[in-house]
C-alpha cells in the first residue's frame, strides 16, 4: 500500500511537471498539497507495516515458545507414565514368601500367592503427614480408680 501512495505521489508530480503548473498558483498549490499528503500517508503506512511486522515476528517467537513448551509438558507425561510401572513388594500372610506386583495389581487388594496358593486381601498403609506425630498401632488401657 505504501508503494501505491508513493508511486500515485510520483505520478500527481509527474504530471505537475509535465503539464507545466505553476506551484505558486491556486491548482499547484492543491497538487502539492495532494503530494504532500500522499507522501505522509505513504510514510505512515510504511511505520505500521514495519510494526506489524515486529508484531508478527514476536508471535512467531512466542508460537515457537509454546511449541516447546507443549512439548516439555508431552515428556513430562511420558515421564509420569513410566513411574506408573512401577512394582511393590507384597509378603504372603500365610507362607511369607515376598512377591513382586505392579501398581494395578496392588491396587486390586486381592492377591493370590503364586507358592502357596493363598487368597489374600491388601491393606494398604495410610500415608503419614509429617506435622503429626505417628500415632502408635496399639493402644494401652487405662483405668483410673
Amino acid at each position: 500500500m505504501a508503494m501505491d501512495l508513493n508511486a500515485k505521489a510520483a505520478y500527481i508530480r509527474g504530471l505537475m511537471t509535465g503539464m507545466e503548473f505553476d506551484p505558486n498558483s491556486k491548482n499547484g498549490r492543491i497538487i502539492s498539497a495532494m503530494m504532500d499528503l500522499l507522501e505522509e500517508m505513504a510514510a505512515t503506512v510504511t511505520e505500521h507495516d514495519n510494526a506489524l511486522d515486529q508484531v508478527y515476528d514476536e508471535l512467531d517467537a512466542m508460537d515457537e515458545d509454546m511449541d516447546d513448551l507443549t512439548s516439555a509438558l508431552f515428556d513430562l507425561d511420558e515421564d509420569e507414565e513410566e513411574d506408573d510401572d512401577a512394582e511393590y513388594e507384597v509378603t504372603c500372610p500365610n507362607c511369607g514368601v515376598v512377591t513382586t506386583v505392579d501398581e494395578d495389581t496392588l491396587m486390586n487388594r486381592e492377591l493370590v500367592c503364586p507358592n502357596c496358593g493363598a487368597a489374600f486381601d491388601i491393606e494398604l498403609a495410610p500415608e503419614e503427614e509429617e506435622d503429626e506425630p505417628a500415632k502408635p498401632d496399639t493402644a494401652t488401657e487405662i483405668k483410673i480408680d
